[in-house]
């Protein structure tokens, strides 16, 4: 008994030594969380129509939490940097928040009632493209194809691909995120205008 416990003080001495040099089990460096939103748009207090918000369909290499790069063709996600919540998830709702400054009252499928017109978005692009040089500075592309229908059967349809093109100020997540709300908002602000214009009711 005596050897017994004499062999396991050991050894615990020896494990405790090498705790001071030796990491089992490494910690990873915790990711930088980022966001992206739209600027601050003024709320428009009379709405002029509704628009029912339908499919929503986000590029799936965009889609998560992961900050999408493209150099040359290639993916790849950056380092030690995410998005706090999916991209698709926040995108929407920075939709939301864009619809607050236009004349269209933007609803979400389901709700009570019946709006004049269906909505649906197709995010083909949400990236930070690196053109030749990957030390370089990215420019954030942000590409969306719109599709706004009449809420009834075989009604009119138009259709319209919004685009914009930001270059960040330096190979930075502190500024390639800024440059992806300076994209976002470009967009997203042509989208209102133009379901306003496409939908509001003849005067």
């Amino acid at each position: 008994m005596t050897f017994a416990l004499t062999r396991l003080a050991a050894c615990v001495a020896a494990l405790l030594a090498l705790t001071g040099c030796v990491t089992i089990f490494p910690k990873a460096e915790p990711a930088q969380l980022y966001r992206f939103e739209v600027a601050a748009p003024d709320a428009v207090a009379t709405k002029a129509f509704e628009v029912t918000r339908g499919q929503i369909v986000f590029n799936q290499a965009a889609s998560s939490d992961g900050i999408l790069t493209m150099t040359n063709g290639a993916a790849a996600y950056i380092d030690g940097a995410r998005w706090v919540t999916p991209a698709e998830r926040m995108f929407e709702e920075q939709l939301a928040r864009a619809f607050l400054a236009g004349p269209a009252r933007l609803v979400p499928r389901g709700a009570a009632g019946r709006s004049a017109w269906v909505m649906r978005l197709e995010v083909q692009r949400f990236e930070a493209v690196y053109a030749g040089d990957p030390e370089g500075a990215p420019t954030i592309l942000v590409e969306i194809r719109a599709s706004l229908s009449r809420n009834e059967r075989d009604g009119e349809t138009v259709d319209r691909i919004f685009r914009a093109q930001v270059p960040a100020n330096a190979n930075r997540v502190s500024a390639i995120v800024p440059a992806f709300d300076a994209a976002l908002t470009s967009t997203l602000t042509d989208l209102t205008a133009w379901v306003g214009s496409a939908g509001a009711p003849a005067s």
